[in-house]
């Protein structure tokens, strides 16, 4: 192989590794990732909740959507 070969072939070693590096997330983007999943989950349980809320007609109904949102409270 030649000099330019070598060349070549370290500089593409160098490139993938740091498109690596670069695609890598850091501990505090993994947490804020799963912080922003679960604020969504939550907030989808509000969602169904107030739904549930508004179609309920009795109190036993109204119970059943406080136990899903008292579920909930363990996220």
């Amino acid at each position: 192989m030649s000099l330019s070969a070598f060349k070549t072939i370290f500089i593409a070693v160098i490139a993938s590794s740091l498109l690596a590096l670069v695609g890598c997330s850091t501990p505090a983007e993994k947490a804020h990732n799963s912080q922003t999943e679960l604020n969504e989950r939550k907030m989808e349980i509000v969602d169904r909740y107030e739904a549930c809320i508004e179609k309920s007609t009795s109190d036993e109904e109204q119970a059943k959507c406080e136990a899903m949102l008292k579920g909930a409270e363990g996220l």
